[in-house]
Formats: structure tokens, sequence, C-alpha cells
């Protein structure tokens, strides 16, 4: 698996996971909780890992930091409610690829992975 989703409603981001992983041509994995993520982060070394707001054990840029001192050339994107403003405040100097909308599409699965290829 090249890109880890982490979510606690898989089925909600079913379109958004299609998207992306047509575009991409990756697998993706879903981890249910931020524990499952880093233990898979530390012994695949995924390419991209998409955190969801709402998991039961790590708030997002929470789980971004500690994926940075797991494996630092994972690339991450944010699953959020923050405006783009606040977002960018939260997460600089964090290196998030990109934040996307509370309830990301196919094409925001289309647009992440056309970022992710021209990295």
């Amino acid at each position: 698996m090249s890109i880890v989703l982490v979510t606690a409603r898989p089925e909600a981001l079913a379109g958004f996971t299609e998207g992306l992983a047509k575009e991409s041509g990756q697998d993706i994995g879903v981890a249910p909780n931020g524990t499952t993520a880093l233990e898979w982060v530390s012994a695949k070394s995924p390419a991209l890992v998409v955190i969801d707001e709402g998991l039961p054990d790590h708030k997002p840029l929470d789980l971004v930091r500690e994926i940075m001192m797991v494996s630092a050339m994972t690339l991450t994107a944010v699953i959020t409610s923050m405006s783009e403003e606040e977002f960018h405040e939260e997460a600089e100097g964090y290196g998030v690829l990109m934040p996307l909308p509370p309830s990301p599409g196919a094409e925001d699965g289309v647009e992440l992975a056309k970022r992710m290829s021209g990295i």
C-alpha cells in the first residue's frame, strides 16, 4: 500500500478514495485510527497519508507531527473543517501537501493525486 487513509468513516469517503486511487494508480489502505496509521507508516513507509478529522485517538495535526518523526519522507494531507487561512496558520512548517474539505469528493482525490505526482 502506497497511500493510507486514516478515517473512522471510510464509506462516506468512498468517492474521494476512488478518485485518488484511480488518478494515482496506488493502492489505498484504510486505517481506523492514528495508532494503526503510525504502525503502518513505521512498517511500510507509504508515500502519502490522508488524515481525517474526528479520529478516536488523535487530532489531525498531532498525527501529522508524529508521522513526520517516524517517516519524514511520507507526504500528508488533512481533511479539515478549518478555513484555508486558519489551516495554513495551524499547519505552518508541517509540510502538509494540502487541506481537503470535510466531505471530499472524487474531484478532490484527483487533485490530491496530481499534487502528489508533482513532487
